[in-house]
């Protein structure tokens, strides 16, 4: 009885670790993938900035869907504005101003990245600022902040300036993926 006993229990662990690697898997390379990571490492590098960040405001904005438009028309993976991708793509020297698609991978990624690198900047690298204002703007998150940068500290005193509900659900969902791609990766 004994030897059965040891047997089942055996076969519970073996198909526990099974189980654990198949959700880790699932999750890995299926809810949180790394679609378009050699353009993303290289963009991340380039300007500095985490690639898990870049991953989450992907799955956030496009669910890396290259063909996505908005309903208030931003466009590619990163869902970026035609204003605020031609304003930051004049600051990146390889882009031609004139001719670029904000549906090809490289440029969107590339633009996307630069922003967010001008964005962490320009709030003295605070994530909770700079991700509400790639979805809301920067002139509105400036208005609420006040300009007072160092004393959002939290998410939650991001969240309780933050006056558009649509801009709260970006920053809450791109900090929880940021937290799933850290830990998954």
């Amino acid at each position: 009885m004994k030897r059965k006993a040891k047997k089942s229990i055996i076969y519970l662990v073996i198909i526990f670790i099974v189980i654990t690697i198949l959700l880790f898997t699932i999750y890995r390379f299926i809810i949180f993938p790394k679609k378009y990571s050699d353009i993303v490492e290289d963009m991340s590098n380039k300007y500095g900035v985490e690639s898990n960040l870049v991953y989450s405001i992907m799955k956030q904005e496009s669910k890396f869907n290259k063909d996505a438009i908005s309903t208030s028309g931003a466009k590619g993976l990163m869902q970026l504005m035609d204003s605020t991708a031609r304003e930051v793509a004049r600051k990146i020297k390889t882009i031609d101003v004139k001719n670029y698609d904000l549906f090809e991978p490289n440029t969107n990624i590339e633009i996307g990245t630069k922003y967010i690198s001008y964005l962490l900047n320009h709030y003295n690298n605070n994530y909770f600022l700079a991700i509400a204002a790639y979805n809301a703007g920067i002139g509105k998150v400036d208005n609420w902040a006040k300009n007072d940068y160092s004393s959002y500290k939290t998410i939650d005193d991001v969240l309780e300036i933050i006056e558009y509900k649509e801009t709260k659900t970006f920053l809450k969902n791109v900090i929880k993926f940021l937290d799933y791609y850290n830990l998954l990766y």
